[in-house]
């Protein structure tokens, strides 16, 4: 982050933390409730700028993203939506005790504050560091609770280190799924807008899809055979909105005779998918993308995904594992 941005992502934390208190307001003599409008983590306003790491743990999976220059970037290198970091942080910043709630290990279940790998009541861990890998905050997130906080709501946290547990006004401001911290849109290419497909399977047999009336479809199949139209409108419609489900550092596996799906427009731009091979299913949907430019007029267009596919791989929705499988003779109706 520049200096410019360290600063504004300050200002922001340190404008909502006023607002949080204010909305809070007012204490008790009761001991439940003795910290009502304490900042859970009153030193990060003027901590936020150093923020040089940030871990966020779900179930048995961790997203860590590191600051580099002006961006944050994961293990592989790929860029974080650095909007997402700032309501991130900025959101850990304005959370104010509501509610000193249980110390009790036992009672974390409940309250969506048990360990993030725990089969029952996992929490979100989300700890902060410094460029030295000092702590700056590290915090368990578990159920939100609407019932405070007004619009904003609250959750139940608790402090990595420490046994007792808050009801806070606020939460967590943060992606629920690991490809919501990029900007996982590829490619948005309609099918109406294309020329040809071609599909390419393992064994190096390949079709052409062919315009149909307002249909791409295999021009010729094996014994004649029919095409599923349902295959072929999922081949088609692929590159529509085209979102990763996550990314990482091309591996060095030679892609030999893996499935390809070229696609290319009738402006000129053509764009190859090419399935990662995988030594069992669990490694399967991982995909290559490249795009090159058949006409000048669409170098723009091709340099705008290579710019975002280079060096990198990237899974596809479960739902499309499956056509990276196909092969030629499966395209038909009964195939």
């Amino acid at each position: 982050m520049t200096p410019k941005s360290l600063i504004g992502l300050a200002v922001v934390t340190a404008a909502a933390v006023v607002a949080a208190v204010v909305v809070a307001g007012g204490t008790s003599a009761s001991s439940a409730v003795a910290d009502r409008g304490r900042a859970l983590l009153p030193d990060l306003v003027k901590t936020s700028a150093s923020v040089d790491r940030l871990a966020v743990t779900m179930g048995k999976d961790t997203t860590m993203l590191t600051r580099d220059g002006d961006r944050f970037v994961d293990a592989s290198g790929y860029p974080a939506r650095i909007d997402e970091v700032r309501k991130l942080v900025s959101s850990l910043a304005a959370l104010t005790i509501d509610e000193d709630k249980t110390d009790k290990p036992d009672r974390y279940e409940d309250l969506g504050l048990a360990d993030p790998a725990a089969e029952k009541g996992a929490a979100t861990k989300v700890a902060l560091l410094d460029k030295e890998g000092k702590p700056l905050a590290a915090i368990y997130a578990g159920t939100k609770d609407y019932t405070v906080g007004g619009s904003r709501g609250g959750q139940y946290v608790r402090l990595d280190g420490n046994p007792q547990t808050y009801l806070v006004r606020g939460s967590l401001d943060m992606p629920t799924a690991r490809a919501d911290w990029f900007d996982a849109r590829l490619t948005d290419i309609k099918p109406a807008t294309l020329a040809k497909v071609t599909l390419t399977d393992a064994s190096g047999a390949s079709v052409d899809f062919t315009r149909t009336g307002d249909k791409l479809l295999p021009a010729a199949l094996p014994d004649g055979k029919a095409p599923d139209e349902g295959k072929a409108n999922r081949v088609t419609a692929f590159l529509q909105a085209f979102d990763f489900s996550d990314v990482r550092k091309e591996t060095p596996v030679s892609l030999g005779n893996a499935t390809r799906l070229r696609y290319e427009t009738t402006d000129g731009l053509a764009v190859t998918t090419a399935a990662v091979p995988a030594a069992d299913d669990a490694g399967k949907g991982w995909i290559r993308i490249t795009a090159e430019a058949l006409d000048p007029k669409a170098a723009d267009a091709a340099k705008a995904i290579n710019d975002k596919t280079a060096g990198y791989e990237f899974k596809v929705n479960i739902i499309h594992t499956e056509m990276f499988g196909w092969t030629v003779a499966s395209l038909a109706k009964d195939g």
